[in-house]
């Protein structure tokens, strides 16, 4: 299946395009602090988001990885990005969502979020899901438990370049 756009209450998350490399660069990409417990690096410049976008482009039809980017309906502007995609440590899709710094605390990971798992169960039928969230990042945990995800224990995850690894929470959601 394509990823399709979805809408919520104050965001349209529809699939990132390159020509929107500069404001993802700009809102959150180069910023350490977003990247901070993300899998991917901080990006040093637009290009490495260029590229970011070209892979995520050519993954639209992929059936195990949906990825969107989060657009405030208001002002068109995007403010982060997230999805699902099928983890083989789990054998079940993994949620994961990334915000700019100047949206945070402001209910737009939950909003988005709560999207993303509404199309995993009602489109592509998941009764399960996985996320998690390095120890340091507790906000990230209290969106999953406001979602209805449950803690199950503690683990590992390492950023996909390999060079940086964070000691987690795992998060379970069953329907």
């Amino acid at each position: 299946m394509i990823t399709p756009q979805l809408e919520t209450e104050r965001m349209l998350l529809r699939p990132a395009k390159v020509e929107d490399a500069q404001i993802i660069y700009n809102n959150w990409t180069s910023d350490p602090d977003v990247a901070k417990f993300m899998r991917w690096n901080v990006h040093g410049s637009v290009d490495e988001t260029i590229d970011y976008l070209t892979r995520t482009e050519i993954n639209v039809a992929d059936e195990n990885s949906y990825d969107w980017l989060f657009v405030l309906k208001a002002t068109n502007e995007p403010i982060g990005s997230g999805g699902v995609f099928h983890s083989k440590k789990h054998d079940m899709f993994e949620l994961g969502y990334g915000i700019m710094k100047a949206c945070w605390g402001k209910g737009f990971a939950t909003e988005a979020a709560t999207a993303i798992m509404k199309f995993a169960i009602e489109e592509l039928g998941k009764t399960q899901l996985y996320a998690c969230v390095a120890n340091e990042n507790p906000a990230s945990g209290s969106v999953l438990k406001k979602l209805g995800f449950v803690y199950k224990g503690d683990g590992e995850y390492s950023s996909f370049d390999g060079k940086r690894v964070f000691q987690c929470k795992e998060y379970f959601y069953q329907m």
